[in-house]
Formats: structure tokens, C-alpha cells, sequence
């Protein structure tokens, strides 16, 4: 809740870095918080649709659940989007979003089904995300230099640097350079 309350009054910036730190199902909750909210990005759609892995749901279509609960990324992005959702796309994809070679087969398995023969349907935007501007963090709102954030997404599991900000990672920065310098002597 505090990090929901935190990102409720960040810019859309902090909410791509922080989905591209989530790690797996355990922040499908979190990710599912973010899809559902109005202003939520494109590029933070994006990210979500390619996280849940639409090939399979394209080699064993089904119908959208009406209510997709936190697991169903993949139906949330979809009904989400015939809503009238994501259609700010201030935010560039990158390929730690979605890979080229994983857009490319999602596009062929997509044009392997006649037309109308899915259950669902993948709008061309999210086979092609191109456009946006590369986000730009706040360096107060760096999870890895803010030690208030940097505790609170390490104690939720996302991806941030092993030891806090200050002087705590300074001491292990010299540490390791110490030992890369005894194993080089060696």
C-alpha cells in the first residue's frame, strides 16, 4: 500500500522503472494495480502484455475472462484497452519491455489465425509499440539513490542494488574492488 501511495503521485517515469524491477508472479498484484489505473502509460501496458506471454495464448485461444483477476495480465491489457485505456503513450518500449524476436512471433502467430478467429483481439499498437521518450527518473525517486525507496522496494523483492544507498554501499563498492585486486595479484 505505501508503494501504491508513492506511485499514485509519481510521474509515469517511476512507474516503468518500477514494473521493469518486478520479477514475477509474486508483483502480478502490483502490476495488476498499475493496469488498472487511468493514467497508466502504454509502455506500461506493453510491458505487462509481453510479460504474460501471449504466444500461448495464441496457440490455445480462449475466451477473456470478464473479471481477470491479478494472474490475468494478459486479459486485463486486452479489455482494458477496448475500454478506451492506455492511450497515453508518453513512454518509449524498450526491449527489456518487449523483445523484438518475442513481438516478431507474437505478429506471425497473429496473422496465422484468419481474421475473426480468435476469441480476443491483439490491437496492431501492441505489435508494433514504437514512439515515446526514454524515461527520465527524478534522482530523488531512484530506487537504487533514495534510501526511503530503496528499503521499501527491497523489502517488497523488486529489483534494486544488494546494499542501501550511502555509505552502506560505498563500504561493499570498496570491498569488492579490494578483492578483484587480491584475485588479479594471485
Amino acid at each position: 500500500m505505501q508503494l501504491r501511495r508513492i506511485l499514485k503521485s509519481a510521474p509515469q517515469d517511476l512507474w516503468l522503472d518500477t514494473v521493469r524491477r518486478t520479477k514475477g508472479p509474486e508483483h502480478d498484484g502490483l502490476v495488476y494495480w498499475m493496469l488498472s489505473q487511468t493514467e497508466c502509460d502504454f509502455a506500461i501496458a506493453v510491458h505487462a502484455f509481453y510479460r504474460s506471454d501471449p504466444a500461448q495464448y495464441l496457440d490455445n485461444p480462449r475466451p477473456l475472462p470478464q473479471r481477470p483477476g491479478s494472474s490475468d495480465l494478459f486479459a486485463l491489457v486486452l479489455l482494458n484497452w477496448d475500454t478506451g485505456s492506455y492511450r497515453t503513450h508518453r513512454l518509449q518500449v524498450d526491449s527489456s519491455d518487449a523483445e523484438p524476436r518475442i513481438i516478431a512471433r507474437v505478429r506471425q502467430k497473429v496473422m496465422a489465425h484468419p481474421q475473426g478467429a480468435l476469441p480476443f483481439k491483439i490491437p496492431q499498437r501492441f505489435l508494433e509499440p514504437a514512439g515515446g521518450a526514454p524515461i527520465k527518473v527524478p534522482p530523488h525517486l531512484l530506487p537504487n539513490e533514495a534510501p526511503h525507496l530503496w528499503s521499501l522496494f527491497a523489502e517488497l523483492g523488486l529489483d534494486v542494488d544488494a546494499a542501501p544507498p550511502g555509505f552502506a554501499r560505498k563500504k561493499a563498492w570498496v570491498k569488492s574492488l579490494f578483492k578483484k585486486f587480491r584475485k588479479s595479484r594471485t
